[in-house]
């Protein structure tokens, strides 16, 4: 790997690192998928043509894992040409599962584990790209003494939790109007049933292989997901591809509207506007729970060591039809996550067709 540059605010000063250890943070996300199968577009109000996205694949199609690091470009994940394939999967213990989701807040888990494990207990802010605000990652200091094992623990659990807070971030700023893919809003995809949970997946499969192998380069992280999304979807009871695709075709008017066009906001039908870190799946009954750390390893809470913030910035007017006591917050955190995604239910409820 390349040597390459940063920047990250420690005790008030920003300090320039040249790593060859570290990767560069993930570009985004990756650009999949609203829920549905066989989706339609549109430009501007107008169809296109000999377009749609088939959204559907089963758990030996998934290909191989590739950190986002912008080389694959939409056209290939979308149709699936690179080496790495995204879309839906039904499973019987965790419902549909995003691939993509999956893979984003994993490569994300990978990124934050790598800036915090020797930053632990210190003031640092971790900075990254824009999304409506600006989004960073808060580290506090604290002095609680710890031991090597106990301060890789944290790491592991901070940097999982504070992938995840990003990926509900993600949720909120799509409602809003965030645009990633230019020219295309993301209405369709925000708080989409199998988001979240997807999202969270992804952690706890990086926060595993972080656990018993932190040293990994991004092509060995790249293998150790292949191995542990494949055990995983297999303990998931995921579904063959005509199963899936029978699935969503059977939620057609329910979660999603085949008539309607991407990006029209109301191709979801469905949405789940909880916010929280234990999570059930949708879309079946006794569904496999996931949870996140709240306390770490050493019996304090986890907020004690980090939080995310979403600092206001050149894009408020997104969020002009807050009511005042949100929009008036220069600073969110994820204790205004909850109220932001209610302000969204709220509203949707309203207008729904």
């Amino acid at each position: 790997m390349k040597p390459f540059g940063r920047r990250l605010l420690i005790g008030g000063l920003f300090l320039s690192v040249s790593s060859v250890a570290l990767a560069n943070a993930p570009v985004g996300v990756r650009p999949c998928c609203a829920f549905g199968k066989d989706l339609k577009a549109q430009v501007g109000g107008v169809p296109v043509p000999f377009f749609s996205v088939g959204n559907v694949l089963e758990a030996k199609g998934v290909g191989n894992h590739q950190y986002n690091d912008g080389s694959q470009r939409v056209s290939s994940s979308l149709l699936g040409i690179g080496e790495e394939h995204n879309g839906l999967i039904f499973t019987q213990k965790g419902g549909f599962i995003d691939t993509a989701h999956v893979r984003d807040t994993a490569d994300f888990t990978y990124y934050l584990f790598n800036e915090i494990r020797y930053r632990v207990g210190t003031d640092a802010e971790i900075l990254l790209p824009a999304e409506l605000r600006d989004r960073v990652i808060v580290l506090k200091r604290n002095t609680t003494p710890l031991k090597t094992q106990e301060k890789h623990e944290i790491a592991v659990d901070v940097a999982g939790v504070m992938a995840f807070r990003l990926a509900q971030w993600h949720e909120i700023a799509q409602w809003f109007g965030l645009v990633s893919v230019a020219g295309f809003k993301e209405l369709a995809s925000a708080y989409s049933p199998e988001d979240l949970y997807s999202n969270m997946l992804g952690a706890k499969l990086a926060m595993s292989i972080l656990r018993e192998t932190p040293d990994l380069t991004l092509v060995e992280f790249g293998k150790a997901m292949d191995v542990a999304f494949a055990e995983k979807l297999s303990a998931l009871e995921a579904a063959p591809e005509h199963e899936t695709s029978m699935r969503i075709e059977a939620l057609d008017g329910k979660w999603w509207d085949s008539t309607k066009r991407l990006p029209d906001k109301w191709v979801l039908l469905h949405r789940d506007y909880h916010l929280a870190l234990s999570l059930t799946p949708n879309g079946v009954e006794n569904g496999e729970l996931q949870s996140l750390p709240v306390e770490l390893v050493n019996g304090e809470l986890l907020s004690n060591w980090a939080q995310f913030e979403a600092r206001a910035a050149r894009k408020e007017k997104a969020f002009s039809v807050l009511r005042d006591s949100l929009k008036s917050k220069t600073v969110w955190t994820e204790s205004d996550f909850q109220s932001l995604a209610n302000f969204a239910k709220a509203v949707d409820e309203t207008t729904r067709p």
